[in-house]
């Protein structure tokens, strides 16, 4: 894996997951592809890249006002480091905010695993 390689995956994750396309979402993960994702509530884990595009669509897909006000990307060695963080409505919450952080490897064009921990949905202003 290239610096050049990683940030290309990495982008087009984030690019992806800004506009909710999960289709694009997937197809950044190798067909074996990995996710283990702490939340609060628990470890999940996916594997394949429609599965992880799955869960994300399940954590972002219907939620209301959703705007990716902050991500980035930082290769690490021989992984790359993403961030990002989503605003949005929730109906009993009112508007939230919540951060994950992931470490992934690249495999040619697309991530062969990913790890990530996510702050949970955070009450904005108060």
């Amino acid at each position: 894996m290239t610096t050049a390689q990683a940030t290309d995956v990495a982008e087009r994750f984030l690019e992806a997951l800004s506009h909710r396309d999960f289709d694009a979402l997937a197809a950044t993960f190798a067909e074996n592809g990995r996710l283990r994702g702490l939340v609060p509530s628990a470890l999940r884990e996916e594997e394949g890249g429609e599965a992880i595009a799955a869960r994300f669509r399940l954590w972002f897909g219907d939620v209301e006002d959703f705007e990716l006000v902050g991500s980035g990307t930082s290769p690490l060695a021989d992984i790359v480091r993403l961030y990002w963080r989503v605003r949005h409505s929730d109906p009993e919450a009112g508007l939230t905010t919540v951060e994950q952080t992931a470490y992934a490897e690249v495999d040619g064009d697309r991530f062969a695993w990913m790890n990530l921990v996510c702050s949970g949905h955070r009450p904005v202003g108060g």
